[in-house]
């Protein structure tokens, strides 16, 4: 037996060859396994031959949930006889132990044939399944009565999760806490896409950096490729930037519903006092479940397409209390350092001339928020030259808590012998103790060779050549010094440049030069073809084309080509006023320009988006008002 998949060039041969010899409709069912443990899954699988039938679904059953069902269309050709199956296969969970019965019913083909499914019994069993060794599983029911909307999830515990170590690195996030509810929605089941943040506490200090875990969840049966990062809402917080490629595992949540997840870690901050919503969203598209057209008797084998939802999915909101930093024993160099910190310093070489440099170096490590770690302060020291300090810093860890930070400066000696470092110092507050802790770097001392150039006095006698000549040689060298010793070549005559004859004939060649370019650039203007007019015309010209082609289409009838119309119309609109090619115009580009345009542009896109890639349009969409909207609302110039 051969199994072929024709293109869809030949979907009306096909369906003639059916059409002419087709078999009487048959049906099969199965239940499998007949029986099972509380939470474990059962696969119900109604198949029909040679017949076509429109979407259906299961009989309700008393402690039975639907976690998920699917179309599978095959068209097999044996020996020259064609024959085609459509089966609707069902995923359904038992919530408690007992005896089950799902009702018989009756299906309808496209021909007018009856097909009558038999009941099916199930058999629970007490005890649960087994949990996955390769997924953590979380077996918490949805509250009862639970409304789709804003996902709201059990605040975090405000006590601190247990700490990386600064020297560990955290490669892979570890698996979610059991605290976890997931979301359901109207009808009870558990919901498509959902997102939760759990930030290692609520209660922090001003500018104290606090880990935290973002887990996107998307049903397996829903699973779509998402293209944003998480963002967080309002101003109130600073995070860490997220990677680009997330974490990704497959868990098993509620009553064995399978997710795929997206886990990033990563830190946040609040840079002023008080209590703040704390909530993020992403951009997400998810598939919508492809339902069988009736009369289509090959259940939409050629031209089936995944169908994208688009929407912003909000997580669970908490609320942060940000708490002002003590201003009692505050050091007068702390710049802003919390965590728990340690500070070494060092010196090299250990042995200089006067006026080579000195490198100090300096490291803190620890965990905290490194933003705010400045290089440790040196005291004013008249022996010392200071220079501008450089710094790098290497993490530990995805979130950006725990890593090292590195300092370079550089200082001079002023004078010879052996000399001390200037003292160095560094604040940070300990969240933990609550308390500022000042902590002194020793540095080595530094053995300084060679004579220092002496400061000597100008000699009182103004008459006394040789000593007025060495006076700016002998002056420190951190005074300033005339750039010219010698007064250089006098010149025989003061009369004003204006007062030259070749003055003038150089400001006459170039009053020519500037005449002549200006007569070429005017020759050649007039000259090239003005390609900003060309353009514009031609934009103009596109844009009278998808109009025409948007009301050629409402007479027609033809949704597709409309929606496909009108969105190039507006693609072209907004081109041409924010100068970006139409391709380059996307919902995505207007949000980030106008949200508020956005709000206004985004059913258009959406609905242009169902209609071109699925192919199939809603009854009920009454183009000529869609037309008189695009024309009135969306085509008109919009605020740059």
């Amino acid at each position: 037996m051969r199994r072929l998949f024709f293109p869809g060039t030949a979907l009306l041969l096909i369906a003639a060859t059916l059409s002419a010899s087709a078999a009487p409709a048959t049906l099969a069912q199965q239940i499998n396994p007949p029986e099972v443990g509380v939470g474990e899954e059962v696969t119900v699988t109604i198949s029909v031959q040679n017949g076509s039938v429109g979407g259906f679904s299961l009989p309700a059953v008393d402690g039975l949930q639907v976690a998920g069902n699917m179309t599978s269309t095959n068209l097999n050709i044996v020996n020259g006889a064609v024959s085609s199956s459509v089966a609707q296969i069902f995923t359904l969970i038992p919530a408690r132990a007992g005896n089950f019965t799902i009702p018989g019913f009756d299906l309808h083909t496209a021909d007018g044939q009856v097909l009558h499914v038999q009941p099916m019994k199930l058999h629970v069993l007490n005890g649960g399944p087994t949990p996955p060794a390769t997924a953590p599983t979380v077996s918490i029911m949805p509250p009862p009565g639970a409304q789709r909307g804003p996902v709201v999830m059990p605040q975090p515990q405000t006590q601190p999760n247990p700490t990386v170590p600064s020297d560990t690195t955290q490669e892979t996030p570890s698996a979610p806490g059991t605290n976890l509810t997931v979301p359901v929605d109207k009808d009870g089941h558990p919901l498509k896409v959902f997102m939760v943040i759990t930030p290692q506490t609520t209660d922090a200090y001003v500018g104290e950096t606090v880990p935290m875990r973002i887990e996107f969840f998307i049903r397996y049966d829903v699973l779509a490729g998402q293209d944003a990062l998480p963002t967080i809402k309002g101003s109130d917080f600073l995070i860490n930037s997220l990677s680009t490629r997330p974490f990704q595992d497959d868990v098993t949540l509620g009553s064995q519903t399978p997710y795929h997840r997206e886990t990033w870690l990563t830190a946040l901050s609040a840079p002023r006092s008080g209590d703040f919503p704390l909530e993020m969203e992403r951009d997400t598209y998810w598939t919508k479940p492809s339902v069988n057209a009736g009369n289509d008797p090959f259940g939409n084998l050629f031209f089936n397409r995944p169908q994208l939802v688009h929407g912003t999915v909000s997580s669970n909101q908490l609320v942060f209390h940000s708490r002002s930093l003590p201003t009692e024993g505050r050091p007068a160099n702390f710049s802003g350092a919390i965590g728990q910190l340690k500070v070494t310093g060092n010196a090299s070489p250990l042995s200089v001339a006067v006026g080579e440099p000195v490198k100090l170096s300096f490291a803190v490590s620890g965990a905290g928020n490194f933003d705010y770690v400045k290089c440790p302060i040196l005291a004013t020291d008249p022996n010392w030259k200071v220079y501008v300090p450089t710094s790098k810093i290497e993490y530990d860890d995805e979130n950006h808590t725990h890593g090292v930070k590195t300092f370079e400066q550089s200082v001079i000696p002023q004078k010879n012998g052996t000399l001390s470092l200037p003292a160095a110092t560094f604040s940070y507050f300990d969240p933990t103790t609550k308390q500022y802790v000042t902590t002194p770097i020793p540095l080595p001392p530094i053995t300084v060779t060679g004579t220092p150039v002496a400061a000597t006095t100008p000699s009182s006698g103004g008459n006394d050549v040789t000593s007025s000549s060495a006076t700016p040689a002998a002056l420190p060298s951190t005074e300033l010094a005339p750039n010219r010793m010698e007064i250089g070549s006098l010149y025989s005559s003061l009369t004003p440049l204006y007062r030259q004859a070749w003055f003038w004939i150089v400001q006459g060649g170039l009053a020519t030069g500037l005449l002549a370019a200006t007569v070429l650039f005017f020759v050649h203007s007039r000259s090239v073809p003005d390609t900003t007019r060309t353009d514009r015309a031609l934009r103009e010209r596109s844009l009278h084309q998808q109009e025409d082609a948007m009301s050629d289409a409402v007479r027609r009838g033809d949704a597709q080509s409309f929606f496909l119309a009108a969105r190039n119309a507006v693609q072209l609109q907004l081109g041409a006023q924010w100068r970006l090619q139409p391709e380059a115009i996307t919902l995505a580009e207007i949000r980030e320009r106008d949200p508020h345009l956005a709000e206004i542009m985004e059913p258009l896109f959406t609905q242009a988006g169902e209609v071109i890639y699925s192919g199939l349009a809603s009854d009920n969409l009454n183009l000529a008002e869609w037309e008189v909207h695009v024309r009135r609302d969306l085509l008109q110039p919009q605020p740059a």
